[in-house]
C-alpha cells in the first residue's frame, strides 16, 4: 500500500475552513475508488498543526490522483490557508492476518 503524508500548520482563523476542504476531500467518485482511507490527526501539543494522511492502492492510483485538479485544489487552499510543513510519499505495511 502506498500513500502520502503531509504535515500543514494552519492560521487559526482559517482552522474552520481547513477542516471543510478535508471534509470535501473526503467525497468520492469513480475516480477515487482505489483511495483505502483518508485521515486528519491534529498534533496535541501544537494547536491548527495537523498530519494529513491517505493510502492508495497502487502508484498508479496515487500518481493519478496527484494530476487531479481536486489534489491540485486542495493544494492552494492548505497555501491559502496555512503553511505546508512537510509533503511524504509513504510505503505502508499490511499488517499480518492470522489464519
Amino acid at each position: 500500500m502506498i500513500g502520502l503524508e503531509m504535515t500543514v500548520k494552519i492560521d487559526p482563523k482559517k482552522r474552520i475552513e481547513f477542516i471543510q476542504v478535508f471534509e470535501m476531500s473526503q467525497t468520492s467518485d469513480d475516480s477515487y475508488l482505489e483511495r483505502i482511507s483518508l485521515q486528519l490527526f491534529e498534533k496535541i501539543n501544537e494547536t491548527n498543526t495537523f498530519l494529513w494522511q491517505e493510502k492508495w492502492q497502487s502508484a498508479e492510483s496515487l500518481t493519478l490522483y496527484y494530476q487531479d485538479n481536486r489534489f491540485r485544489a486542495t493544494m492552494g487552499a492548505i497555501s491559502i490557508l496555512g503553511e505546508l510543513i512537510n509533503f511524504n510519499q509513504v510505503i505502508f505495511e499490511e499488517e499480518p492476518t492470522d489464519g
